[in-house]
């Protein structure tokens, strides 16, 4: 037994060696904020925080990094968030100027086409769409968006240039974001409030294909998706689904569709309300949805 436990202790050890040795001869993913404005930022990333000054720049190197948020220091209030797709030993440098972000290195062209084109030419096909709608064509109109989806993940894959092509990690990450740009382009070329056939075949081809394999898991990471859900808990009765319920973690007028909401989404409808409240300026309205989202939701504003 002594032998043996001597054995596996040997095992061990060898394997936290490789370990190191790995990390020493393999760095993790090295990149450069440039901040060309005029102003300090603030960057996050892997909850850590950093200041950069004007015109200074910040190296930051890091293991498994998906994106980086920079903030205005003076409220620190959200100026981009930036989706980073970068591999071991890849470096990349972004430079900030205002509303202009631009990309040097690795990837470049991959991570300036997610981030500076996909939404913009997405957006562009709404008018589209809509044709397809007011035309009562619900084929027309998913055969055309289907087409506009593979189009740009075609794009992706090719610039991704990875061996693993579909199946590699960046891709997926990558095609969930576009998914969800897109499916924001899609309902929002049909109305909300009622539901003509097409409206029914719409919403119906995307929930069997998009939603419903997942529905039982579904988390609120950003309006869109709780937009979408909102629409399907809203005409679940007329479309013939049947919606899990969950717990109301704060009661409000739109009980009916939150209770068909997890808790992550009913959160969005409380910071969809504070935000329109600020925006109004009824800080005593706007203090109470506060109060709501830090206490029951634990949000930290």
């Amino acid at each position: 037994m002594t032998l043996f436990r001597h054995y596996k202790n040997v095992k061990q050890n060898g394997r936290v060696l490789i370990v190191l040795l790995f990390s020493c001869f393999y760095p993790g993913q090295n990149i450069t904020v440039d901040n060309e404005n005029d102003y300090p930022v603030i960057v996050k990333y892997s909850q850590k925080k950093a200041e950069i000054g004007a015109g200074q720049k910040k190296e930051i190197k890091e293991n498994g990094l998906k994106s980086i948020s920079v903030l205005n220091k003076k409220d620190e209030k959200l100026i981009k968030d930036i989706p980073v797709f970068l591999n071991l030993r890849e470096s990349l440098a972004i430079s900030i100027d205002n509303n202009t972000i631009k990309f040097k290195g690795d990837k470049d062209l991959l991570h300036h086409y997610v981030y500076q084109e996909v939404g913009s030419y997405l957006r562009l096909k709404i008018g589209e769409y809509q044709k397809y709608d007011q035309k009562n064509d619900p084929q027309g109109f998913i055969r055309t968006s289907e087409m506009y989806l593979g189009d740009v993940l075609t794009k992706v894959e090719k610039l991704n240039n990875s061996p693993q092509a579909r199946q590699d990690i960046h891709y997926k990450e990558i095609e969930k974001l576009v998914k969800e740009d897109w499916l924001f382009t899609v309902f929002s070329s049909f109305g909300s409030v009622k539901l003509g056939n097409t409206e029914k075949s719409l919403m119906l081809y995307y929930f069997e294909k998009y939603f419903k394999k997942d529905i039982d898991n579904y988390s609120c990471s950003s309006w869109v998706d709780y937009d979408i859900i909102r629409r399907y808990a809203l005409h679940q009765k007329v479309l013939g689904l049947s919606l899990p319920k969950y717990e109301i973690v704060e009661h409000s007028d739109d009980d009916d569709v939150n209770q068909y909401l997890p808790s992550k989404c009913q959160e969005q409808y409380f910071r969809n309300s504070y935000k329109f409240l600020i925006g109004k300026k009824d800080p005593v309205r706007a203090e109470k949805y506060k109060k709501i989202l830090t206490e029951k939701f634990h949000v930290k504003l």
